[in-house]
């Protein structure tokens, strides 16, 4: 995916009535977008027109989900997409100019209708103002051309969730071509993995359009990058660029609807002051909950009575998965598992069904769940290798430990992975070493846990609160007296409007008593920092943690490069210990020390809302 460069053709406006449209036309070349990631420096965005698709809800269970999502036949495309300067007080004179260009690839879809080639199309004022809000703004004036001049802001925010849901469909087809085809293993982990991306993206996009639903479709935009990063990895086909090609201009218009929804959550109605969003780095900080909660009651209750037991013998079920097929589809009641004390070596899913699952144990290291997947196996990405891969919304789990102990020449090996909401887990211990906790989507929080690991142990583009944690740094397994750079979290907003981050609240950051030893023989080796940007508007806030002398003077680590310095945001509030107040004063320009004024955004109520949800332990 080689850019070219070509000039940017001449471009005509009229300015006309504010209650008439105004007429535009330009050189159908868009501008270089900006970087999503390095491991997605060439991610292509050509920003089509949409497809008119009707929809249908989600409400089974994926493997029968996608079943419901048909493609219709495709209405003809609307105009070509021009290079659209959008008006400030509709007073612009010129376009920014372009040097650089992705090369394009037609879409794929199960047909391709005549493409039709009118030079200009009217865009109503009421669009204008809406797509300014939009980081993708001829994107956003393609989408809404068939606006009404009169339309409201609340309708132009549903034809955008409409031609958004339209656009599923198509995927869900190719990525289904692609499975039936494969005769490659990866190759059809990848599909399969897109497949229930793109179904979580169809659910995730069900609330109709409101400031609530910002997460949600935050959620389907996250989904989205998931599928067209699985195919990433197989991209060695014309079908797979091309399906990949089409996941970037669907991309663009999630990116749009949820910028859409911020400003409606910023400003309200009053589309004349929607902007672009913006981030902490850009001085913004969104509101505190009005009342604080007593953080420490919060957590999974204790004493449950249990539906099942899984035992070595005399409970109802010997695995963890058998009990868990068990739990009726969709219960609005916690489902109480207790697994008793034991060593369960198996790999555990918890579908999407499976709603409101609690797993009780009998103790840390006492009741262990142990799995050995990682993603150096064939057929087998990340996604794939938690030894509990949570999909439903409602997961809970105490009093137990859950490992990933893959040998010492696996890379990406998931202990525990959440892609559901309103995931709570109480006095759990994760184990592993890359990538051992997983926190994938939605809303998460981690109370009174233990997670352990090497790199990048703590990741994903959930919002989550870890609370009162121990996040301890193990000595690689392959020769590690010789040093190593080591990242506590990884964490991976690609959108500004996207609400996601991780917070560390009241943590401990420290060494196991082996990485200890190896330290104090050679400090100069052994480096840890508090994270990492894994994506270009990561966000990561440590609030009150106490931090070992392991951690680095500087805090931070780069990615590579200067990527994503000056988009992402590093926060410090009140850090304790050798590594924090030991450190004042050292640490990287590009990170930041949160005021007393702002540190109420990350509370748990605040940053996951929940005090509306997260039970109390008693």
């Amino acid at each position: 995916m080689l850019p070219f460069s070509a000039p940017v053709h001449s471009v005509t406006f009229a300015v006309l009535h504010p209650s008439k449209s105004i007429h535009l036309s330009s050189s159908s070349l868009l501008p270089r977008l900006p970087n999503q990631a390095t491991d997605t420096a060439c991610l292509r965005r050509r920003y089509t027109n949409q497809f008119n698709r009707p929809h249908t809800p989600l409400h089974l269970p994926l493997e029968h989900a996608l079943d419901s999502i048909q493609p219709s036949p495709m209405s003809p495309r609307p105009p070509p997409l021009r290079l659209v300067p959008l008006l400030l007080f509709l007073l612009l004179v010129h376009l920014p100019s372009s040097s650089s260009r992705h090369h394009h690839h037609h879409a794929p879809s199960p047909s391709t209708p005549a493409k039709p080639t009118p030079s200009s199309y009217a865009a109503p004022l009421a669009v204008l103002l809406a797509c300014n809000a939009t980081r993708f703004q001829p994107v956003c004036v393609s989408t809404l051309s068939n606006a009404s001049a009169d339309a409201s802001t609340s309708d132009l925010l549903a034809a955008t969730l409409a031609a958004l849901k339209a656009r599923i469909p198509p995927a869900v087809s190719t990525a289904r071509s692609v499975l039936a085809a494969s005769s490659n293993v990866n190759l059809s982990n990848a599909a399969t993995n897109c497949l229930t991306f793109l179904s979580l993206s169809t659910h995730r996009l069900s609330p109709p359009p409101s400031p609530s639903s910002l997460l949600s479709a935050s959620t389907a935009l996250l989904h989205l990058y998931d599928c067209w990063s699985a195919y990433k990895y197989v991209n060695f086909s014309r079908t797979i660029s091309d399906a990949m090609a089409y996941l970037d201009d669907t991309i663009a218009v999630n990116s749009n609807y949820i910028s859409m929804l911020a400003a409606l959550q910023r400003y309200g109605d009053d589309t004349s002051r929607w902007a672009p969003p913006q981030t902490e780095r850009d001085g913004y900080w969104p509101p505190a909950a009005a009342e604080s909660v007593d953080e420490d009651a919060l957590g999974v209750p204790k004493g449950l009575p249990p539906n099942v037991t899984v035992c070595g013998a005399g409970c109802h079920y010997k695995t963890v998965g058998e009990a868990v097929a068990a739990a009726p589809d969709y219960g609005d009641d916690w489902f109480v598992v207790h697994v008793k004390e034991g060593v369960y070596k198996e790999t555990v899913s918890v579908p999407w069904e499976k709603t409101n699952v609690v797993f009780v144990g009998d103790g840390m290291g006492r009741t262990v769940i142990t799995g050995d997947l990682n993603a150096d196996t064939p057929g087998v990405s990340t996604f794939n290798t938690a030894t509990v891969g949570v999909l439903a919304d409602g997961f809970m789990a105490r009093d137990l430990t859950i490992a990933n102990t893959a040998g010492p020449d696996a890379h990406q090996a998931v202990a525990f992975r959440s892609t559901g909401d309103r995931t709570v887990l109480d006095t759990v211990e994760l184990l592993g070493h890359q990538d051992t906790l997983y926190a994938h989507a939605m809303r998460q929080l981690y109370t009174r846990c233990r997670v352990s690991g090497t790199v990048d142990f703590v990741f994903g583009n959930s919002a989550t609160v870890l609370r009162d944690t121990a996040l301890t740094v193990l000595p690689r397994q392959l020769h590690p007296e010789k040093g190593e750079n080591d990242a506590v979290t990884a964490q991976g907003r690609t959108d500004p409007a996207q609400p996601t981050g991780i917070v560390l609240r009241g943590c401990v950051v420290n060494g196991s008593d082996d990485y200890m030893a190896l330290y104090r023989q050679k400090p100069d080796v052994h480096h840890v920092y508090l994270g990492r940007p894994w994506k270009e508007y990561s966000r990561t806030v440590y609030v009150g943690c106490t931090l070992s002398e392991i951690v680095q003077p500087r805090g931070w680590m780069a990615w590579s490069g200067d990527f994503a310095l000056k988009t992402l945001y590093y926060g410090e509030y009140v850090s304790a210990g050798p590594g924090g107040d030991g450190a004042s004063g050292s640490r990287i320009g590009w990170s930041s020390q949160v005021s007393k004024d702002h540190v109420d955004v990350y509370s748990v109520a605040s940053f996951i809302q929940g005090d509306k949800w997260i039970p109390k332990i008693h």
